[in-house]
């Protein structure tokens, strides 16, 4: 997966966009990412709210030109070329 990079995207986050930016590079979606994140703050598991904010200080914000990100393309398209000669 060449050109993946893993950035923070503040037009989806609530905060700084860390929890947008890791759910578009795991391709999961947002909300359980939020909820990992929320389950270990309440649990106590490493310092989740520390590692928040280096990784909204050091993670690059988005930019689509140098980032890539797998869209879903529909191949089961109505209109196909193949049918048209």
């Amino acid at each position: 997966m060449a050109g993946r990079q893993l950035c923070k995207i503040k037009s989806r986050g609530h905060v700084s966009g860390v929890c947008a930016g890791l759910s578009e590079y795991f391709g999961v979606d947002v909300s359980i990412i939020r909820l990992i994140w929320v389950l270990a703050i309440f649990f106590g598991v490493g310092s989740p709210v520390i590692i928040y904010f280096i990784m909204a200080i050091i993670l690059p914000e988005y930019d689509p030109d140098s980032v890539y990100f797998e869209e879903y393309v529909d191949d089961d398209d109505e209109y196909d070329d193949r049918d048209r000669y």
